[in-house]
Order: C-alpha cells, then structure tokens, then sequence
C-alpha cells in the first residue's frame, strides 16, 4: 500500500486509533521522504557539495559538516566565499546585498584644513607694564597721597612722604659740593677743578638713586636748604594694584610700598589641551569676547605657547598680547576666545594679511611692512615666512582629507574600506593609514590613500565583519588566515629588488636620519611587482603599504626620538619579512674603495647605452655605444678594472647585432662581479636582471639602472622576458624611481552595469 494511502484510511478510523497511528504516520512519511537519493549520508552530501562550516564568533574553526563550535558550542555558519582573485582583504557584494547593508562612499579629498579652536581663559595683568616701587632709604611714612588700592596714577604723581636723617646727610654732602665748586679761587689748578667738579656729580647721583628727581635736585642746589622728606613719585602711569604699606609704618631700604599696572595692555591666558596645539602658533590672531562685553570682540596675537604640558590638567597655557585702549578689558574677566587655523599638510597657515610683512620676535602685536626694528625692545623684525604662515598654498601642499565616519580605529590602527574601480560588482578593500589629527568630521590621512579613492563612510564595520567570518585580515585580527614563511623563500622577481633594502636599513639603524629613512620608502616604492603571482601579489600588496605606514610613523617621531623611530622600523621589516619570506636583518656592507667604486660608475654609465641600444635593436646605435665603452674602459687606470677592454672589443668587432649580444654576456658577467667586490652601493642605482631563455635557455645576466625589464638579449621579441634578481646598488642621494602600482586580477563575477556616480555604493541601493 502506498504511504498517502494511510491518511485515506485513517478517515474511516475511530478517533482513538486515529490519535495512536497518526504519529507512526508522520514518522514513515517523514522518513520516506528523507532518504538520500545516492544512499550517502547527509555529511558526505555536504562534502561531495564542497561546503564549509565556521563559528560566527571563532571564524578560524574551519569544519566541512554542519554541528557546534568546540569553543563556545554556538551553531557553526555555512562559510560565504567571495569566488577568490582578490587582495588578501578585498571583498565582492552583490548589488542586492550592497542596498540591503546599505554602503555609502565619499571620496578622499585635497583641501587646505580649515579648523576652528575654541579656548577658554582669563584676562590677567600684563606683566611687562608692571611696576613695584620700593623704599630707597630707611624711614617713616609720614604722608600718603595714595591711601587706597585701585587709584588711577599718572607718571610724575606723588605717592608718599618718607622722613629719613639718611636724607639730610645726602642733601648736606651735595650743598658743600656746590659751595666747594662754586667758591674756587680764579687761580686754582685744573686738577683741583676736575677733583670737586667730580665731588659735585657723586653728590647729585647719590640722591637721584634715593629717588630724588632732577627738580628736587635743582632746587637743593639753589635753595642750599636740606629737606628731611622724601617725595615719591609714580615712575609710570596706571592702577594701584596694591598698597603695601600704611601711614606712620617704618621702612627698611627696599621694603616695597606701591605696585603699580598700566592696563593699557593686557594678557589673555588661555588653556589649550595637546590636540589644539597643533593648530596653534606665534603671531595667530585670536578674536575673543567676554561676557561683560556682549557683542564686542576684542583681538590679540599669541605671543607665547608653554612648552610644557600640564601632567595632571594636561593642557598647555597660552598667553597672548591685547592692546586695551579704553580700559575695557579688566583683569579676571573670563574669556571665550575662537582661532581659526587654515593650514597646509606642512603645518603652513594661510594668513594673506601677513603676506610680506615683518614681525617682532618677542612683540607679534608690531608688525611692519619692511625690515627693521621692534619699537618695543628693539630686536630685528622678522619675515612673517619664517614664522610659517604663507599667502597662498602651493599646489600640492593641501593634506588629504578622509571623513571621520570612514574610518575603523583599533589602538594604534586604524583601518578604512575603499570601493575599488573598474569592478562589475562592488568591490571593497580593507586598507590600513596613517592618521594626522582630526579637523571637526574629518581625519587628516599621512599615508594609505590617494587623492579620489571612494571610502566607506556607512557599513564600514559590516564588511569588517565579514572578513571577520571569512578569516582575512579585518581591523580587529590584521593577520587572520597568514602564515609566516621561511626565510629565502619569496619569489625570486621579489627577492632580487628586495637585496638592497637589508644594507639600507643598517645604514639607518646605525645612523637614523630623515635622508636614510627617505632612501627606505623610495626602495620600498621602487619594487615592480609586475611579475607576482596573484596570491603572492595580493601579500605584496598588504605588506609593502604596511610597511609604508610605519615608515611615515617613525618620520614623524625621528626629530624628537631617533632610537624609539629606528626600533619601529626594525620591527616593521622583520614583520614584513617573516610574512614575505623575506631577508630583514640589518646587512653591514664592505666600504667601497673611492677610486674603484669612481671608476666602476664611469664604466656602468657607459655600458648602459649599450645595453638599451641591444634592447631597441638598435644595431647602429649599438655600435657607437660600444665604441664609446671600449674607449670609456681603456682610459681607466684602476688595476681592478684591467680585464674589461679585452672583454668589451668583441662588441665592436662583431658582424651583426647578434655577435654583440653574444659578446654582452661576459662582459655582464665581470662587471657585475666586480661591482658586487667593490662598488655595492656606491655606484649608483644598479640592477641584475635574468633571462633564463638567453642562449638556448642556458640564461644570461645584464645590468640595469631601473627594475624595469628590458632584454638587451632578445630586443623586441621577447623585450619583457627577465626578472630582477639583484640590487647591486642604491644611490642614497638619486633614490630609484617609484614603480607604478600594481593591480590585482579581478575576481571571476558576472559583469555589471559601472555605478552612477552617486552617494549610495551601488546605483541599486536605496530602491
């Protein structure tokens, strides 16, 4: 009987059979149904089916049938593959799946940062127009004109009256001083004359320094009357800051009695935390208000920034200079003050109203149109150029700007998705940078980005988790799914332009500087990965732009901590190599002999002619070449270099530029052992590229100033056919040229419609 069969039955069943067999029903039907057509189980189904099973929390549990996690015993995943051809953190969505996660992009731009500091301070005192005066001479303050705090004082007022009998001796001395030089007999000799002449003015100096005036002076001399008081006057015009002593008090010499502030100028201090600072610089303007004052704005130019930060607030005090005509301005008003910053990627600020001016060094507040001198202390103007602000910003020098919401950051890391071009599906590609300081939504990029790339600015963490789940290097495991490689064990393409890169790094371990460091990022950008393997490319890739980023990062802390930047950078190559296969310990060169390594150059940039002639099948020009190294290689008189003439004649006695191939390859061959004896590094920019098809595959060696293939051996048909398998040499001073980027393959999908140029990732998402 067939199983439907059963439920005709059962309608002709009573219903306490029906509730018994209808179960057993189900179980049959259920299993009937559920056998396997091939009679395999379910797992070898899903083997034979090539799927894989993961752990959305562990994705590095890797199982072919469904079941738990051995970790966390939460259901395993069928694991997505995104059909392969990519970078080691590429990942390909489908349009629906693009509109669904809804991805947004933005591209990188090139603009000059514009960012406005709020700050936060008081007006203070400015202290250079400050004044204390003291007692001169012991005595009794028998009057004070200024009996309160906050009188306002003009130069030349009285302040007090002190009775001293100190005063009457001084005043006595003078009066016989003027009597003795008056009363001088008509005869008298004019040592005489010069002697009391002398007595006279020590008499006047020694009251001028109790604080007499030249008046008081004056009058004594006429009036021949000592006086036992003391009259003191203010020294400057200003506020009574404070009263240091009352009436009837006794003084010592140099007890302090007034101060005194001329409020004609004043100071802000502000408070600055570490991320202002940077936008922050001598002679800035800063426009400012208080709340006394609503609607008024006051301006003042920075004049001093504390070179040492608070280590429990952690800010930086910053003083500036405000002119205070009006007395407006009164000491303890709280201030809310506002720069605004428009700077280049040097740190260059864009100020046009300074453009050819000159400014004091100590007083920013006089600036002048031409050279000359402060009006203030006196020092030399400065060009305002020196302070580093520009009229205009040269092209190029606007920083690259990345939205904030584009960006993943993870400790030091931080880690952008770029929509990659030229894809019929969309495209992502995890990429790590090097971030500058951030300008309001937007985040300054040192290294990883290009002017025009498109960034992730919404669903960046969901393709990180999908990485995540696919164990490729994501934001929060950057080395998922990679594997160290034994040393030596890179591609030799790789390996061959890599050789130098050792010898430069122990040249900057033993001496960190900014030229050395440079000559490592140009080494690093020169390698032509042209020749990689997709997979070995696509490590290439990840590896050289980390390496990129960690350069950039020791550069910016090599002025102040050259040990701490020459650690970074060993660590950053030995990672690079471990992963690459490749050498990074620090390779210590043989000096290169001058002469020799003089005389080498001179027969490298002669045999360089000749060999792009061959490449060309130029044969014509092969032959003036060649004639020009035989006469370049039998002038030299270095003992080293006596075998090469032999070596080079053939090239000019050959029939046809067949023969002179032939005779290039031992002439190759010498050369480049000689400069590897005695001219590593020291004669240029020098590599050794192979062909292994020259000579019936039996390979030949040429030298080339470029990693750029270019066979000397076959000419045109076969012009490519070669790999660099050596760097002889790396001029520090003349780095070699940086190699054009190299693309990945793109993933085998079903070709697209290009995207709209439009806010949404996909033209699709959001419809």
């Amino acid at each position: 009987m067939k199983i439907p069969a059963i439920f005709q039955s059962l309608r002709r069943t009573p219903r306490k059979l029906v509730a018994l067999l209808l179960p057993i029903a189900m179980f049959l039907f259920g299993w009937w149904f559920g056998l396997p057509s091939s009679g395999k189980s379910g797992s070898d189904t899903a083997a034979q089916t090539g799927e894989t099973w993961t752990c959305s929390m562990h994705p590095q549990i890797r199982q072919p049938d469904p079941g738990l996690c051995p970790i966390c015993n939460m259901d395993l995943i069928p694991l997505e593959l995104d059909g392969g051809g990519g970078g080691l953190r590429e990942l390909s969505v489908s349009a629906e799946a693009s509109a669904l996660l809804d991805l947004r992009v933005a591209p990188v731009t090139r603009t000059a940062v514009e960012n406005e500091i709020r700050l936060f301070g008081r007006i203070a005192y400015d202290e250079r127009s400050s004044s204390t005066i003291t007692s001169r001479v012991a005595g009794r303050l028998d009057r004070l004109f200024v009996d309160f705090t906050g009188a306002i004082v003009n130069e030349g007022d009285h302040l007090a009256e002190i009775y001293s009998p100190d005063l009457l001796v001084a005043q006595r001395e003078l009066i016989e001083a003027k009597r003795a030089a008056d009363g001088m007999p008509a005869g008298s000799s004019d040592a005489v004359r010069d002697t009391r002449s002398r007595l006279l003015q020590a008499a006047r100096e020694r009251l001028r320094l109790l604080q007499f005036s030249d008046e008081q002076v004056a009058a004594i001399e006429k009036l021949r009357q000592p006086n036992d008081h003391l009259t003191l006057q203010a020294p400057q015009s200003g506020i009574v800051t404070a009263k240091l002593a009352n009436q009837g008090d006794y003084v010592q010499t140099g007890d302090p009695l007034f101060k005194i502030a001329d409020l004609s100028t004043v100071w802000l201090n502000l408070e600055a935390y570490e991320t202002d600072l940077q936008w922050l610089r001598y002679a800035q303007d800063v426009a400012f208000g208080v709340e006394a004052l609503p609607g008024r704005t006051f301006h003042g130019r920075i004049v001093f920034i504390d070179p040492e930060i608070d280590p429990v607030r952690r800010i930086a005090r910053v003083r500036v200079n405000v002119p205070n005509e009006d007395r407006a301005l009164k000491p303890g008003m709280f201030v809310r003050a506002t720069v605004h910053s428009t700077s280049s990627a040097d740190g260059r600020v864009l100020d046009p109203s300074l453009a050819g001016k000159w400014i004091s060094p100590m007083h920013p507040e006089i600036i002048k149109d031409a050279p000359g001198q402060c009006d203030i202390c006196g020092m030399d103007l400065i060009r305002a150029e020196d302070f580093g602000f520009v009229a205009e910003l040269d092209n190029g020098a606007e920083p690259l700007l990345v939205p904030a919401s584009a960006v993943l950051r993870t400790g030091p890391r931080a880690v952008v998705y770029v929509r990659l071009p030229d894809r019929g599906t969309p495209t992502f590609e995890g990429r790590e940078i090097v971030l500058g300081p951030r300008v309001g939504d937007r985040f300054i990029v040192a290294a990883g980005l290009e002017e025009g790339e498109m960034v992730v600015t919404q669903g960046a963490f969901k393709l990180d988790s999908e990485l995540q789940l696919k164990a490729k290097p994501s934001m929060m495991n950057p080395d998922a799914g990679l594997s160290e490689r034994p040393a030596h064990s890179a591609p030799e393409s790789l390996t061959g332009q890599w050789s130098a890169i050792p010898r430069a790094l122990h040249r900057f371990m033993e001496t960190p500087s900014q030229e050395r460091l440079d000559t490592l990022k140009a080494l690093v950008l020169a390698i032509d990965p042209v020749q990689l393997q997709a997979d070995e490319l696509a490590r290439w890739n990840e590896f050289s732009r980390r390496l990129h980023n960690d350069l950039e990062t020791a550069g910016q802390t090599l002025i102040h901590d050259p040990n701490q930047a020459a650690s970074r950078v060993g660590r950053a190559f030995e990672q690079a190599g471990r992963f690459l296969g490749l050498p990074y310990q620090p390779d210590a060169t043989k000096a290169a002999d001058p002469s020799i390594a003089a005389a080498l150059r001179q027969a490298t940039e002669a045999y360089l002619p000749l060999a792009k002639a061959l490449a060309e099948d130029d044969d014509t020009a092969a032959i003036a070449a060649a004639g020009t190294l035989v006469t370049t290689l039998e002038a030299m008189e270095a003992p080293a270099l006596k075998d090469l003439p032999a070596l080079a004649r053939p090239l000019t006695a050959a029939e046809d530029i067949n023969a002179r191939r032939a005779a290039l390859q031992p002439l190759s061959d010498r050369l480049i052992a000689l400069i590897r004896e005695h001219g590593t590094d020291a004669i240029g920019n020098a590599y050794v590229v192979h062909c292994p098809m020259a000579f019936g595959n039996k390979g030949a060696d040429w030298l080339s100033a470029t990693p750029a293939v270019h066979n000397p051996y076959f000419g045109d048909a076969m012009l490519t056919c070669g790999a660099v398998t050596d760097t002889l040499s790396i001029d520090d001073k003349s780095p070699p040229p940086k190699a054009p980027p190299a693309k990945l393959p793109p993933p085998a999908t079903t070709p697209q419609k290009p995207d709209a140029p439009s806010v949404p990732a996909d033209p699709h998402a959001g419809h």
